[in-house]
């Protein structure tokens, strides 16, 4: 199993996250955009191994919810 930095694995509940400061690019959208999802509750922030994580499968959610789309054109 290949790690990128950035990325954590927890064995336990077999759950891959995605360092904060990567999210954005991960996800493809300015910054702005995963700010206002992790305020309004759309993205949960999980802290692991002293790093603040987002979950793969929440950015999946995100995504597919349309949470991309709100960049202003």
């Amino acid at each position: 199993m290949n790690r990128t930095p950035g990325t954590f694995y927890n064995h336990s509940n077999q759950t891959e996250y995605v360092a904060l400061s990567r999210v954005a690019d991960v996800v493809g959208v300015p910054g702005y955009i995963i700010t206002n999802a992790i305020s309004n509750g759309s993205l949960t922030v999980q802290e692991i191994s002293g790093c603040k994580c987002v979950a793969v499968t929440d950015l999946f959610r995100f995504k597919d919810e349309g949470g991309d789309n709100n960049a202003e054109k």
